[in-house]
C-alpha cells in the first residue's frame, strides 16, 4: 500500500480551514488577534488595536495606550505613527524609559500587536547601547548598536535589526 507524505494530507486541510473562514482569511484579512487571547486558540490575521488587549489577559504583561508619548518610526524607510505611550526619566537610575503599545510575551495568541520598548543607559541625554524592541505590522524587531538622545520632552533613536534592516525614529512625551 502506498502512503502519502503528511505534509501532503495536511495542506488540503489548511486549506479547507481558510475556506470555512470566508474569503477573507485567505487575502489576510480577518478577526483581529485580540479578539482570543488564549494561546493558540485565534485564526486571527491581523493584530487588535492597543486598547483590545488588557493587562493581564495570556500574554499581555501590560499595554501603554492612554499617555501622551507620541512616536514616528521608520523601519528600512517606511513610517509608522504610535500614540498613547509613555517616558519615564529615572535620574536616581540614570535611565530612561519610553513604551508605547502592547507588551506581550510568546503565549500572546495571534500576530504580534504594536509595540516600542526603549530604555536607555541616561535620563537625559545622549545614549549608545540602550535596548531598544520594536513590534510592527506583526513583525518583532530587536534593534542593537542603537544610539540617540532622551529628554523630558522626547528624543530620537536609530539602529539596526536583523538582516540589515535600518530603524529609525523621534517621539515626543
Amino acid at each position: 500500500m502506498m502512503t502519502m507524505p503528511r505534509a501532503l494530507l495536511i495542506l488540503p486541510l489548511i486549506g479547507l480551514a481558510l475556506a470555512a473562514c470566508g474569503p477573507d482569511a485567505a487575502k489576510g484579512v480577518g478577526a483581529a488577534s485580540a479578539e482570543s487571547h488564549a494561546p493558540g486558540t485565534t485564526l486571527a490575521m491581523v493584530p487588535g488595536s492597543c486598547a483590545a488587549y488588557p493587562k493581564g489577559a495570556p500574554g499581555v504583561i501590560n499595554t501603554f495606550c492612554n499617555g501622551p508619548a507620541k512616536v514616528t518610526v521608520n523601519v528600512n524607510g517606511k513610517p509608522h505613527s504610535l500614540t498613547g505611550g509613555t517616558c519615564v526619566a529615572n535620574a536616581a537610575a540614570r535611565t530612561f524609559t519610553l513604551n508605547l503599545g502592547v507588551l506581550g510575551t510568546r503565549e500572546l495568541a495571534g500576530p504580534r500587536p504594536d509595540y516600542i520598548g526603549l530604555t536607555a543607559p541616561t535620563d537625559q541625554g545622549p545614549f549608545s547601547g540602550a535596548a531598544l524592541v520594536v513590534n510592527l505590522d506583526g513583525k518583532a524587531y530587536v534593534v542593537r548598536g542603537n544610539s540617540g538622545v532622551v529628554g523630558p520632552t522626547g528624543g530620537t533613536f536609530s539602529g539596526t535589526a536583523r538582516h540589515g534592516r535600518k530603524i529609525e525614529g523621534s517621539f515626543s512625551c
